[in-house]
């Protein structure tokens, strides 16, 4: 199964493979192997919970059903255009939101929040790439090529994720806190999120 660009993934989000060694006794952390191990977890919970009936697997691994699409006029005055700024770096959008996060391995809420306001970029990875559009356009206004002279792939939809829009997403757990315990959030844990997106703004200039 191809994945998304896991370079360009961890440069801007920090997703930090090698983060995990704490000596050079412990092995680095291999994200190749949870998606295997995860991905006949993934689909079973798919099949069986409730509400993501038709959900699409994904090339990076991660399930994903649009409930509502949001907005799909470039031209209207809240929808947002996904960017590099003049320094070629990805911009990071304010995002407000209502979500709510659970376990697949025991459907726990562990998370949940109504209006909640972020900055993308410190997000898990998982919520970066159900934001970003699949191709992106650099700071010249041409299309991201890969190594292969091919449009780099970024996100799950065509336009990214919009105001108005309601998705749910199951995620393999290197999309998520990978081999870090977060709270009620065991090591290597596979997640399903319902995000319904209320703005998504330009970075703040502070």
């Amino acid at each position: 199964m191809k994945k998304i660009n896991f370079l360009f993934i961890a440069l801007i989000i920090g997703l930090g493979f090698t983060s995990c060694m704490k000596d050079n006794d412990i092995e680095p952390y291999d994200p190749d192997k949870y998606f295997t191990l995860e991905a006949p977890i993934l689909r079973n919970y798919v099949d069986t919970a409730e509400g993501l009936e038709g959900a699409i697997l994904d090339e990076t691994g991660i399930w994903y059903k649009i409930v509502e699409p949001g907005l799909v006029d470039p031209e209207d005055d809240d929808f947002y255009e996904y960017n590099f700024n003049s320094n070629n770096q990805l911009e990071s959008p304010r995002i407000t939101v209502n979500y709510e996060g659970r376990l697949v391995s025991n459907s726990l809420v562990f998370d949940d929040g109504e209006e909640a306001t972020f900055s993308l970029g410190t997000l898990l990875g998982g919520w970066l790439v159900a934001f970003l559009p699949e191709n992106m356009k650099d700071r010249n206004g041409d299309i991201v090529l890969d190594q292969n002279g091919d449009p780099a792939k970024y996100g799950l939809t065509e336009l990214g994720l919009q105001k108005g829009a309601i998705i749910r997403i199951v995620l393999p757990s290197p999309y998520g806190y990978q081999s870090q315990a977060q709270g009620d959030v065991p090591a290597n844990s596979p997640l399903d999120f319902y995000i319904e997106v209320l703005e998504v703004q330009p970075p703040s200039p502070y």
